[in-house]
Formats: C-alpha cells, sequence, structure tokens
C-alpha cells in the first residue's frame, strides 16, 4: 500500500512537470491584425490585375456589417469583387517568413502580394465552385515583402450566392499561421466530413434495422431517423465539398449542387425530422395530413430549383424558410401537449424529444448571438455541431428502445420455452379445470333449458280465425334470450309478443322468466280493464326495472291485441312496439307486403333501462282472411353469410310474397329453410325466433281436444 501510494506521487509530479515544460516552450508568436484595413472595389470580370491597379482611388472601406454580405456589393450578376489589405511590418515580423490568416472567404477567391500571384481557393467560372469554410492561409517569403514600404495584397473574389469574408485576418509567422489555419479548418470543414461518414453508416444501419422491423409497431420511427442522416449529409456537403473536390462530378455545377444538396437537403431534412417527431411520439398522421406536409415539402424544393440566377437565394430565402417552420406545427404542438399531460403515455418520449434537440436550440441561440450580431463570424456554426449531437443522442435513444424490446422478446421468450417444458402438466391441469367448469355450466344451462321449455307454450298452434306457428332457436344449448308468448280464453287468440333480452346463455335465458311473468301479468290486467297498449308496455317497463334490480340488461319487444271477430269475418289488431324490428304485414286484398310502423307519431325508447325517457304510440290496423303477419327478432335478420352479407328483412318480404298463400307452418320452413341455405353453416351470433300469424277462416274453427 505504501509503495502505491509512492507511485502515485511520482506520476503526478512527472505529469506536471511535463505540464509545466510544455507551456514553458510553446513559443508565441507576433500577430498583426489587419482586418480594419480591408477595402473593396465591384469590378466586371474581365477587368486584370493591371485596371484594377489603375482604380486604385476607387476602393471604398468594407465595413464590418458587409463582411458577411459580400454578394449585396456587386450591382450586376457575375461581377466580382476585388478586396484590398495594406499592411507595414512592425519591427517583430521584419526579415521572416510569414502567413496570412483569413477565417474564411467565400466563394472563390485568388490572391495578390505586391502583385504577385499567390494562391487560389475555390474555381471561377464558368466551372465555378465555393472553397466552402476551409480556413484560407497564404505563405509570403520574406524574399516578396516590403520590410519597410506598404505591402499591398489584393484580393480577386467571385462572391457568388453566399460570398462572405471572416472578420479575422492577420499576419505572423508561417508556423502560427498553418497551425491556426488547420486547426480551424478541421472544426469549419474536416470534422464535418468525419461526422458524414457517420451518419452514412447510421443511414445503412437503420435502413436495414426499418426493414428487417417493419412488421412490428412504429417501426417507421427507423427509417424517419435512417433518412434524416441521408439528408443530413447533403445539406453538409457544401461545407465540405472543396477538401473533396475530386469526388465532385464535372457536369454538376456549384449553382446547381446548391440546389440539390444545401436547399434539397435542408428542406428534405425538415420534412423527415417532423416525421421522426411524430412517429417517435407513436402518432400516425392521416392521409391528408401527409398529403399537406408533402405539399410544404416539395413548394420551397420546386421554387428553388426554378431560380434561375445566384441573385434570387438571399431574395427568396424567407419564402422558402416559411413552409419548414408550417412544418413543424404538426410536430411541436403535439410535444407540449404531451409535456404538459402528466397522464399522458407519451410524456417520457416528449421529455426525451426535447433533450435531443436541445444541443440544437443552444446551436442556433449561439449562431445568432455571434453571426447574425457580427461579434464574431469567424467561429464555427455551432447549431451544426448541436445536430449532430443530437443525431447521436437519439441514435442512442433507439438503440436502448432496440435493446429493451431484445430483452422483453428474450424474456418473453424465455417464459415460453419455461412454459413449454411443463405444457404437458398445465394442460393435464387446466383440462381438467375446464370440464370440471363445463360440467357445472352444462348442468346450469340443462336446468335453465329445462325451466324455458316448460314456461314457453308450444310453438304451433290454431286458433279461431288464426294459425299460428313459432320457430325458436337458441344460440347456446338450448338457452335463449328470446322470448315469445301468446294469451288466448276458450280458443280465441287474445294476443301475441315477442320480445329480445339483451345478451346470450344463462343470464339473459333467467331474465326471459322473469320478464315473461311481468309481461303475462300486465297483459291481462290490461285487457281486462281495456287499458291501451301503449300505456301496457309502460307498465311493463316500470315492473321490469323494479324487479330486476341492479341487472345490466335490456329488452325490446312487440306486444299485439287481438278482437274479436265482425259479420264480415275481419279483426281489429292493435300493437305497440319497444325498440323491436318492425313487423311484416301481406295483405292479401292488395297483394302487397309492408312493415308496420308509424309514420308520423314517434316511437322511441326500450324496455329496463332506468331513467329512459320511452314513447310506445299503439298502432291499429284490420285482419281479413288471407292476411299473413309476420314477426322476427333480428337474430334472423342480421345472421350472416360467408361473404359477411347479413339475410335482411327483404329476403323474408320476398318469400312472404312467394308462399303468402300457404299455411303458417309452411311459410316459416320456407323463411328459415332459407336463412340456414344461405348462412351455409355459417356460426350464428345470436338467437332467432320467428312467429307467423295466418288469418284463417274463422267460422271453420274445431277446437282442439
Amino acid at each position: 500500500m505504501k509503495f502505491s501510494k509512492k507511485a502515485a506521487y511520482i506520476i503526478f509530479i512527472l505529469l506536471v512537470s511535463l505540464l509545466s515544460t510544455a507551456c514553458k516552450n510553446k513559443q508565441k508568436y507576433t500577430r498583426l491584425d489587419i482586418a480594419s484595413s480591408i477595402a473593396y472595389l465591384p469590378a466586371n470580370p474581365k477587368m486584370g490585375l493591371g485596371q484594377i491597379l489603375s482604380q486604385q482611388q476607387e476602393f471604398k472601406p468594407l465595413e464590418k456589417n458587409k463582411m458577411n454580405h459580400l454578394s449585396k456589393i456587386v450591382q450586376n450578376e457575375g461581377d466580382y469583387i476585388w478586396l484590398r489589405l495594406q499592411f507595414n511590418l512592425p519591427q517583430e515580423l521584419k526579415d521572416k517568413d510569414l502567413g496570412l490568416y483569413i477565417g474564411h472567404l467565400r466563394s472563390a477567391g485568388l490572391l495578390f502580394l505586391n502583385n504577385i500571384s499567390l494562391r487560389q481557393y475555390g474555381e471561377f467560372p464558368p466551372n465555378e465552385s465555393s472553397a466552402g469554410y476551409v480556413t484560407q492561409y497564404y505563405m509570403f517569403p520574406k524574399s516578396i515583402i516590403k520590410q519597410e514600404e506598404t505591402n499591398t495584397i489584393l484580393i480577386q473574389v467571385w462572391p457568388g450566392a453566399f460570398g462572405s469574408i471572416s472578420s479575422k485576418i492577420y499576419l505572423s509567422e508561417q508556423p502560427a499561421i498553418f497551425r491556426a489555419a488547420e486547426r480551424m479548418t478541421f472544426f469549419n470543414s474536416k470534422i464535418t466530413i468525419g461526422f458524414a461518414a457517420v451518419m452514412i453508416l447510421i443511414f445503412f444501419m437503420y435502413t436495414f434495422l426499418y426493414f428487417v422491423m417493419r412488421k412490428f409497431s412504429n417501426s417507421n420511427v427507423y427509417f424517419f431517423y435512417a433518412m434524416i442522416n441521408f439528408y443530413t449529409i447533403h445539406f453538409l456537403l457544401p461545407f465540405f465539398v472543396s477538401e473533396i473536390s475530386w469526388a465532385k462530378p464535372g457536369f454538376l455545377s456549384y449553382f446547381m449542387m446548391l440546389k440539390i444538396f444545401f436547399f434539397g437537403g435542408a428542406f428534405s431534412t425538415v420534412y423527415f425530422t417532423n416525421s421522426f417527431i411524430i412517429s417517435y411520439l407513436k402518432y400516425t398522421d392521416s392521409k391528408k395530413i401527409i398529403a399537406i406536409r408533402v405539399g410544404l415539402w416539395l413548394i420551397p424544393t420546386v421554387i428553388t430549383f426554378a431560380m434561375p440566377s445566384y441573385k434570387d437565394f438571399p431574395i427568396f430565402l424567407p419564402i422558402l424558410i416559411i413552409p419548414c417552420v408550417i412544418q413543424f406545427g404538426f410536430s411541436v404542438p403535439r410535444i407540449i401537449k404531451a409535456i404538459l399531460d402528466p397522464e399522458s403515455d407519451r410524456r417520457k418520449d416528449a421529455i426525451e424529444l426535447l433533450i435531443g434537440f436541445a444541443p440544437v436550440f443552444v446551436g442556433v441561440i449561439l449562431d445568432g448571438c455571434f453571426k447574425l450580431t457580427n461579434i464574431n463570424n469567424s467561429l464555427p456554426y455551432f447549431s451544426i455541431y448541436g445536430w449532430q449531437i443530437t443525431i447521436y443522442i437519439f441514435l442512442s435513444q433507439l438503440l436502448i428502445r432496440f435493446g429493451n424490446m431484445y430483452v422483453h422478446n428474450t424474456a418473453l421468450k424465455n417464459q415460453l420455452s419455461e412454459f413449454n417444458t411443463h405444457l404437458e402438466d398445465v394442460v393435464a391441469l387446466r383440462t381438467k379445470e375446464l370440464s370440471e367448469a363445463n360440467y357445472v355450466l352444462s348442468k346450469g344451462l340443462e336446468t335453465v333449458a329445462h325451466v324455458q321449455k316448460n314456461f314457453l307454450p308450444p310453438k304451433n298452434r290454431n286458433f279461431r280465425g288464426w294459425d299460428l306457428s313459432i320457430s325458436y332457436t337458441a344460440l347456446v344449448n338450448n338457452v335463449s334470450g328470446d322470448l315469445y308468448d301468446y294469451y288466448f280464453t276458450d280458443g280465441v287468440l287474445d294476443g301475441v309478443g315477442i320480445f329480445d333480452v339483451s345478451g346470450h346463455g344463462i343470464p339473459a335465458g333467467l331474465m326471459t322468466i322473469l320478464a315473461k311473468s311481468i309481461i303475462s301479468q300486465h297483459f291481462i290486467t290490461g285487457k281486462h280493464s281495456e287499458e291501451p297498449l301503449s300505456n301496457v308496455l309502460e307498465d311493463i317497463n316500470k315492473s321490469y326495472i323494479k324487479e330486476k334490480v341492479n341487472v345490466e340488461n335490456y329488452i325490446t319487444g312487440l306486444l299485439f291485441r287481438f278482437s274479436e271477430f265482425n259479420k264480415k269475418d275481419v279483426c281489429s289488431v292493435e300493437f305497440a312496439n319497444a325498440g323491436h324490428p318492425y313487423p311484416l304485414l301481406y295483405s292479401a286484398a292488395d297483394n302487397t307486403v309492408k312493415e308496420l310502423k308509424l309514420e308520423d307519431a314517434k316511437q322511441y325508447g326500450i324496455l329496463g333501462v332506468e331513467g329512459l325517457d320511452v314513447s310506445f304510440p299503439p298502432i291499429n290496423f284490420r285482419a281479413a282472411q288471407g292476411d299473413v303477419i309476420v314477426c322476427f327478432t333480428d337474430g334472423l335478420t342480421d345472421c350472416l353469410n360467408k361473404h359477411g352479407e347479413d339475410f335482411s328483412k327483404e329476403r323474408i318480404i320476398k318469400i312472404l310474397q312467394q308462399h303468402h298463400n300457404e299455411s303458417s307452418g309452411m311459410i316459416m320452413n320456407s323463411i328459415m329453410e332459407k336463412a340456414r341455405s344461405f348462412t351455409d353453416g355459417t356460426e350464428l351470433t345470436d338467437d332467432i325466433t320467428l312467429i307467423v300469424l295466418k288469418r284463417t277462416n274463422s267460422k271453420d274453427y274445431i277446437e282442439e281436444i
């Protein structure tokens, strides 16, 4: 332990000594700032150095606020700018090889020192290309520097659309200039090449990941992230194109390269960034919203490609920005909404988005402070670095998401593997439990079915003047939620009812037993007191609500009441409807089938819903010999075939028109056979009850024994 402490102390002292030595040995160089002496002269491209030298008196001082906007100085498109810098050597720099440092000079420039051409950055028209954001430096051998007189630097500049010159321009010894220029070129240009290389890998990786994951929900977020990287590379290309000029196609002009890569990349990056935000929050836009957003993407792109001149770029730039800003109107409000709602499932994702884009916000603020206010326009664009950090933040976030999904799926796979290991035991146990439950359930179903069978009247019967047939099909083991009943006195049919209790199986079956008792009681009471059927249904509704207590179900139904026959063997029929499918009436006199419903009076409401306003107005008509009444539950009309089509009342009407001359039993059988043929084995989804009543000659009636 003592030896370790001594060793640590020795290493610490050595490091301090090395750092101190390095600091002491670092040579300090004198700098001569000459940015304040810069002047300019717009000139025709045909004017050579000699003509410019003859117009020295025409040069004007270049104000600091114009250094970022050289393209605005020229009057005519295609004109050049000549920049002049003059200096006298201080004593510290005399008789030394010097260099000139210029933070950046866009678009292309050729430098002369004391009328001697030294170096060119970028290319002049007709094969123009910008020097980009590389730091420009020029080495001056002492042999061409005037030691005692004024030295003149002339720079011929093609400004292009976004010409600018750094406010940081100075002279110093060549080692200092070279070191400073290479350092700033790295941060302004070369580092961007590294970013682009990484983003190419990210693009391919996440494109592949999208195709692998496209069957999973929210996989679009991987595609949008891949496209963000792809179009960011496009956008950044002009910043480092001078470093890879060998790769630039000869047929592609710098003007077209700006359109395709700088502007096209910017608009595309904005579109896919918003798509990424929306997808990251697990939203899906409608086709209409997507069309609007694509339009906002294409509008500035088309305008950009339609521009015929460099000079149009600065003019249209505010117009091009507007659709990009509107794009964020589809994503930013969703982030704000998710953050403000503490109960939102998307709140965590929205906070992650804010954290992820925070470096961009900081970079934009710094650029605004240093660039727009001309405090220091030589610094690199911090927003570009901020965007790179954002790219890497979301790279990690998506990797974490993918990792969590992988861990979850692995855990699930292990659980399934463990479950399969004991599958036989589990299946045996569950089979036993299900068998016991099915036995209890089947006994319950048998009991309810037995009770229903005993309390429901026979399905087929003849009364004086009426031929009655009923089809009754239960969905679950002979236990039905449908209910039918008829009421008679000494062979005279007083009334018929058909009702449909919500639900299926035992619960619905038990409620039919309760409902039948209530309905029968009120029908008989209402008949004796000659109370309208609408009032009878309302009384049934009140009693059912009271008796069923907290059971959550309701009933729809029809209730018919018949009068005695007159001398012409015609009987009056009154019925009321409580939310049930309309019954059908075949009229022998007219040979037509129609639905029995009120055209003017409003019928609304069902039975068994507490607090629901109801209205069951009665409908009256006369039934003569040959007339047929058909009523049914919606299980009949709603049964489906293999194509998803329902049986519908139109088919019942057609069958009734074809078979009205037959008995009620034959009509009923025709309808049910047609329904079975229609469904062709398709599983039923509801109970089916069908009642067919046909008027017969009341004088031919023979009472059943």
